[in-house]
């Protein structure tokens, strides 16, 4: 999905990479999993490049929300528009660091400029299915995480590995990711709770190629409830690249 998506999900490498059967021993699946998911963390384009998107809220009294996106080594801005109008000025800015072992989240929102703390993460980002900890993808820094099998994704092979939140007192304790055979790219997750119940899944729909590289085209985001009468909910994303 864009890893870094998000430059996992937004920027699209390829691996060749050696792996072995996922019938091994446990301490052979954890490293199998630090190696597949080091390449994916630290896939960066060595180029600015730049992205207009909309976000599709599918539900009632939300219409589509416009965005650019821009990202180079290590950065990437998400810009949004007052009144969620592209002909009006940008009123946000998402500003995602990614470093050796951290990441820092920076919104500048009407010309004042907050670092994230731990609990604005679980935030959604303009009233989508889409939070910071979504874009800041932080199990891929959890430790330790398995290999547990070969899994089909999106029509191929793909590795799916159990990431585990180490603390308690974040909204994803368990993210299962699949990252592909062919791209060596994350074209899915599922997020689950303390409870050990869904409640957020992220499926890359298309991919587009550009000047060689693969990026995200299309993407379904869900968020489900975690009470029983509520609803699963869901956004559609779209980028395409400014020529």
């Amino acid at each position: 999905m864009i890893n870094y998506i998000f430059i996992s999900l937004f920027y699209f490498i390829n691996l060749s990479i050696g792996f072995a059967s996922t019938s091994s021993g446990s301490n052979d699946k954890v490293n199998h999993a630090v190696k597949i998911l080091s390449q994916v963390k630290y896939a960066y384009p060595d180029k600015t490049l730049f992205f207009r998107g909309e976000i599709r809220p599918r539900r009632i009294g939300f219409k589509m929300i416009p965005l650019n996106v821009s990202f180079s080594s290590k950065l990437i801005y998400f810009e949004f528009f007052q009144n969620n109008k592209s002909n009006e000025k940008v009123d946000e800015i998402i500003k995602l660091s990614f470093l050796e072992d951290k990441h820092m989240v920076q919104r500048t929102f009407n010309g004042e400029t907050t670092n994230l703390e731990n609990h604005q993460f679980a935030d959604q980002i303009r009233g989508t299915d889409i939070t910071y900890d979504d874009i800041a993808m932080r199990f891929l820094h959890w430790p330790n995480p398995i290999l547990l099998s070969t899994d089909k994704a999106k029509g191929g092979a793909a590795w799916k590995i159990r990431c585990i939140n180490p603390s308690k007192k974040e909204s994803y304790s368990i993210v299962d990711v699949w990252v592909s055979h062919r791209s060596g790219t994350l074209v899915k997750m599922n997020a689950y709770n303390s409870d050990r119940k869904i409640i957020k899944t992220f499926e890359v729909d298309s991919i587009q190629q550009i000047k060689g590289d693969w990026f995200v085209e299309t993407m379904i985001v869900r968020t489900f409830p975690t009470k029983s009468k509520g609803k699963i909910t869901s956004s559609f994303l779209k980028l395409e690249s400014k020529k």
